[in-house]
């Protein structure tokens, strides 16, 4: 957060819901399964990493005492890691990771927004900030930041938008249309004009704050990090 960072920063659009599910091995039939277990992180402080314990401890399960976390990277290391050690029980995965995960025979034991409610996925946060005051073209930030997304999700560019994914990201066509299908999900994908999700973004606060004890352990307000009024203004200028 801006704190540490020592910048006064806002975020000035939305993105999508981090678009990931708890991936587990076959075997496992519940989160009581979890219990002494270990599981595949990024790294231990990181937001999707915060989903998880999240998650668990909902279910009765608490780090340290319940279970055990191994920090390994990113979604494609926590892939490989589950398809190659089956005595790492789960992980959080984005797409297409978890198209590939299910393929391979893993199971899903549901997707972040179900389980813990909406959520503002934050790698979009960081690449949607702006310096405080710091005057900008509000059709230029749009497009900017839209224009895009909005080419990305049109029904009419699937199977073009899809041939991109399988091209850069490696993965079958078959693959590639189902990643397109669920990043359209207007609640699982991403966001339409790249629309802010203040419940989700309250979300992502009051995690950090249960979960790893920031701010003492109370959320401050969103306010405090959001001023939509490039975006307001960004839309209201399309629109002319």
């Amino acid at each position: 957060m801006v704190e540490l960072a020592k910048v006064d920063v806002v975020i000035v659009t939305g993105g999508d819901s981090s678009m990931n599910e708890f991936i587990v091995q076959p075997e496992v039939a519940s989160f009581r399964d979890l219990k002494g277990q270990t599981l595949l992180v990024d790294a231990l402080n990181t937001a999707y990493a915060l989903q998880l314990k999240k998650i668990l401890l909902m279910n009765g399960l608490k780090e340290g005492a319940d279970y055990s976390l191994v920090p390994i990277g990113g979604t494609a290391l926590r892939l490989r890691g589950l398809k190659e050690n089956k005595a790492y029980k789960g992980a959080m995965l984005n797409l297409p990771f978890v198209l590939d995960a299910k393929a391979a025979g893993l199971k899903s034991m549901g997707r972040a927004v179900d389980l813990i409610g909406p959520y503002q996925g934050e790698r979009h946060l960081r690449a949607a900030q702006v310096g405080r005051g710091e005057p900008r073209s509000p059709r230029a930030l749009h497009s900017r930041a839209d224009r895009g997304t909005r080419w990305a999700v049109a029904p009419a560019n699937k199977d073009q938008a899809a041939k991109i994914l399988s091209e850069r990201l490696k993965v079958s066509p078959e693959i590639a249309a189902r990643t397109w299908e669920l990043m359209t999900d207007p609640k699982f994908g991403i966001a339409q004009d790249a629309r802010f999700d203040m419940d989700g973004f309250r979300a992502v606060l009051a995690l950090r704050a249960e979960i790893e004890g920031s701010w003492g352990g109370k959320a401050p307000s969103p306010e405090r990090y959001v001023d939509l009024s490039y975006y307001d203004n960004a839309l209201k200028s399309l629109k002319r």
